[in-house]
């Protein structure tokens, strides 16, 4: 690309090829004039304000792509579905999400991708839960233009995989059960329910049965294979979930395959994933009610979008898995559970 310095009081009458940006008071920081703007005498000030005393006219040659029109490209090349792309200005696209639900980022090809050069992409965490219109990544061009061979390149990396998706979250037919003594006689109140009823329904899922069965591994047991037998497409199992306690014992007996029993998160280290075919079931242990949020809350979205867990899926949350215990919790917007 070719172009050619135009002093700012030759310029007037001239179309703008690109954003101008500039920062000062009474500015801010971004584009004062934008592209295909025509420039007028009162513009004169507004540039000597921000440090222009020249304007730049582009040539292009052949093979190159406008800046705007290549982050237009770049963010279609990456964007799957769920996605919608828009025009943010100064080089950017924004690439937004079109509906509720978890956002998959494949990250090794994103660095593939962001070391070509001149190709800029930024993306939220892999698996974050994202709403509608959430901003879930950014594309940009370096240059005020780039070759059409580079972009192409981008797009053998991204081939038919796109880097960036939404799925959307199912709406989950959930069967709670609630295991204790206590809760059951009716000595201590019942504090799970309300809690998993208000994450599910956050997600667009209900419960649509529950029980409250007495400690032991042969009548909890009996309770298991009851409840999955009702259609439900999840199966919260709540209470001790401590090798003392027989609740994890008990959803052997009742043929659920265990992925894993103990992981590496704090809080949510002594909770349980299996499967009984189709159905997902999870051991809720009482730091679910303890603290504002924890590991069900990383699993959740995953398992309402589709998300299979393995043993080395779960083992893999070591790396994040820390929560901060902030005075405030600001979750999702923390790092907790981010690494895996």
């Amino acid at each position: 690309m070719k172009w050619r310095e135009v002093p700012i009081q030759d310029a007037i009458g001239l179309r703008l090829d690109y954003d101008v940006t500039g920062m000062g008071p009474g500015i801010g920081k971004g584009a004062v004039l934008r592209r295909g703007h025509v420039l007028r005498l009162e513009d004169l000030d507004l540039l000597s304000r921000i440090g222009k005393d020249s304007i730049r006219i582009l040539e292009f040659e052949p093979g190159e792509v406008h800046e705007d029109d290549g982050a237009l490209t770049l963010a279609a090349t990456i964007a799957g579905s769920g996605i919608e792309i828009s025009a943010a200005g100064e080089a950017w696209a924004d690439l937004r999400a079109r509906h509720r639900g978890l956002l998959k980022v494949d990250s090794r090809r994103l660095l593939e991708l962001n070391r070509l050069g001149e190709l800029l992409v930024a993306s939220r965490h892999d698996r974050s839960p994202v709403r509608e219109d959430d901003l879930v990544g950014r594309a940009k061009v370096l240059g005020l233009a780039v070759e059409e061979s580079r972009l192409a390149a981008a797009a053998r990396i991204v081939a038919d995989r796109p880097l960036l998706s939404v799925v959307a979250y199912r709406s989950m037919r959930a069967g709670l059960l609630i295991t204790g003594r206590e809760v059951f006689r009716g000595v201590v109140e019942d504090a799970f329910s309300p809690l998993l009823q208000r994450r599910l329904a956050e997600y667009g899922s209900q419960v649509t049965c529950s029980r409250v069965v007495p400690d032991g591994v042969d009548g909890l047991t009996e309770a298991i294979r009851d409840m999955l037998q009702r259609g439900i497409d999840l199966l919260l199992v709540t209470g001790g979930m401590s090798p003392d306690d027989g609740t994890a014992e008990a959803i052997r007996r009742a043929g659920v395959e265990v992925m894993l029993h103990g992981m590496p998160v704090s809080p949510g280290a002594m909770t349980l994933v299996g499967y009984a075919g189709d159905t997902v079931v999870m051991g809720v242990p009482a730091c679910a009610i303890a603290r504002p949020r924890g590991l069900f809350d990383l699993l959740l979205p995953r398992v309402l979008a589709g998300d299979r867990l393995s043993a080395g899926t779960l083992v893999a949350y070591g790396h994040g898995g820390l929560c901060w215990g902030c005075e405030t919790c600001a979750y999702p917007a923390c790092p907790f559970g981010k690494g895996a």
